[in-house]
């Protein structure tokens, strides 16, 4: 296995006679981390708060709907909130290039999901500018390390992205890697009639 990495890199690239390997480890923040964990107790104080007020019968009966339409989305914050914790703590992304199949995998120790492309079907790998946009939700998770990422491509119109906290020089060797070993066209410019 040939591998090309730098002493002062966070990233690893491996390549193989079988494919590419690239492990992205999240960039840290450690003003994100101590202040998720401040807020995931103060989550927890209400979250156990709420819960005991309706399992007791405690709860004012006026004011019940309202309780409950709270404590739901005071749940699915406080899971939103330990999933970018946990990101922070021990999250990577790994992407593999075998054959055809350009798979992305974000990785909480161990856990994850993958999301697989066609190489065949891949267009205009690039180094993009990362921004909040209203119309993509991953990008509101960008403040938090989680979502988006410096690296674009397009794959059957649509545009996707990787290398969540990637600066511009690892961006740089990571789309160097795989257009080194892979081609990937550039769309074609729409033709004039």
């Amino acid at each position: 296995m040939a591998k090309q990495q730098s002493t002062d890199s966070r990233i690893s690239i491996a390549d193989t006679a079988a494919g590419l390997r690239i492990i992205m480890p999240c960039r840290r923040s450690v003003f994100v981390i101590a202040f998720l964990a401040f807020w995931l107790c103060g989550w927890a104080v209400a979250e156990v708060m709420v819960a005991k007020q309706f399992l007791t019968g405690d709860s004012p009966p006026e004011g019940e709907l309202f309780m409950l339409a709270w404590f739901g989305v005071w749940t699915i914050g406080g899971v939103v909130a330990v999933y970018a914790w946990l990101w922070q703590m021990m999250g990577k992304e790994t992407l593999t290039v075998r054959g055809q199949a350009f798979t992305i995998r974000r990785d909480i120790g161990g856990f994850g999901f993958d999301k697989e492309y066609s190489l065949i079907q891949m267009r205009d790998l690039r180094i993009g500018p990362v921004g909040a946009s209203p119309v993509e939700f991953t990008s509101s998770f960008q403040l938090w390390g989680v979502g988006g990422g410096v690296i674009a491509f397009n794959h059957r119109e649509r545009r996707y992205r990787f290398g969540a906290g990637l600066d511009e020089a690892e961006a740089t060797r990571v789309v160097t890697a795989i257009k080194k070993r892979f081609r990937i066209p550039e769309s074609s410019p729409p033709k004039a009639f």
